[in-house]
């Protein structure tokens, strides 16, 4: 079965998991059905739920100092950005079905300029949603979630007395914010981001030609690449760690076991894969007020996929031991396993 039934969690000390695994509002629970009933109303969700799910991200995010709409139509004039596409566009890609799906508000997915135009700012609004109560900058919440995730990969290594990566690849890179921040974290190491939105890509290797508070020996070391997590065309076991940062909630059952598939195939012995994202036994996500998991559920496809998938599992027949989940910060989940 792709369904899991426990999942035994590592906690941070300054984080707290309630005994219930999953919350209400995913799966086959009745609050989860009548959710799912009201978003397949077409009408009700294109006129109110799409419309509202994006005006809470873009007010959300403008509050808190974080210029969402100056931001997007900096890039959206910007020449550079829609050169950079020809550059990278891969045409021979094959779109996998679930892809092509609407999420995130955008009715192309991330195949579109308003996606990767918009992608930073949301996910820099994310960050403020992880500990609400502290008085913190979206900088500083931004930071804090990276470092958070990152410190759990270190702890990981040094736990497994395995050694540093030197080769790294980020999946579902998006406009690159969490492959600057393991390559931060990493700068020895050669990176490469990879995601199946040319649209991104264009804005991420934009964002690098443009970020002159990074060492350039850094941005000399990554590169950005248009393929698939399932199919990344790399050698076999040419890779120290392989990475999903907040990417794994956008994917079915699966295409989460695709993806680690090909993590067992080109992860070296030793290596690492690693992946972040909500997590199913937090307090906040099982709390969310019903307008907030509604307007999530409404964008996000997969979702109760995800909640329910035993991702450990996947490690495990991927061919990775030592396979264990930390509670990273009080929404999300690192879960890590070392190639055997």
């Amino acid at each position: 079965s792709l369904l899991c039934l426990q999942v035994k969690c590592e906690i941070k000390s300054d984080v707290t998991l309630p005994e219930k695994m999953n919350p209400d509002w995913a799966g086959e629970q009745p609050l989860s059905k009548l959710v799912n009933a009201a978003i397949s109303n077409k009408l009700l969700y294109e006129g109110l739920m799409k419309p509202l799910a994006r005006r809470v991200l873009i007010n959300t995010a403008e509050k808190n100092g974080i210029p969402w709409r100056t931001h997007a139509s900096k890039l959206e004039n910007t020449p550079q950005v829609f050169q950079l596409f020809d550059q990278i566009n891969d045409t021979s890609i094959e779109y996998p079905e679930y892809y092509l799906q609407p999420f995130h508000a955008y009715s192309e997915g991330n195949m579109c300029w308003q996606a990767a135009f918009e992608a930073e700012p949301a996910t820099l609004s994310m960050a403020l949603r992880v500990w609400p109560k502290e008085p913190l900058t979206w900088q500083q919440a931004q930071d804090r979630l990276r470092s958070s995730a990152l410190d759990v990969v270190e702890e990981h290594l040094e736990k497994y007395n395995l050694t540093r990566p030197t080769t790294i690849l980020d999946v579902g890179c998006g406009v690159g914010i969490s492959t600057r921040a393991a390559h931060a974290r990493f700068p020895d190491a050669q990176v490469i981001g990879l995601d199946l939105s040319p649209y991104m890509l264009s804005v991420a290797s934009y964002r690098d030609l443009t970020r002159l508070e990074e060492q350039s020996e850094l941005q000399a070391r990554r590169s950005w690449v248009h393929g698939r997590g399932e199919d990344t065309k790399l050698a076999d076991q040419s890779l120290d760690m392989y990475m999903l940062m907040f990417t794994a909630h956008e994917l079915p059952c699966q295409a989460i076991v695709d993806v680690a598939q090909e993590a067992g195939r080109v992860v070296k012995s030793g290596g690492t894969i690693v992946l972040s994202d909500n997590n199913p036994r937090s307090p906040v996500i099982q709390g969310l007020p019903p307008a907030l998991f509604t307007l999530m559920k409404a964008t996000e496809p997969h979702s109760d996929q995800y909640y329910l998938f035993d991702i450990e599992n996947a490690f495990r027949e991927a061919g990775f031991k030592d396979v264990r989940t930390v509670a990273s910060d009080p929404r999300h989940r690192t879960i890590m396993g070392t190639r055997v």
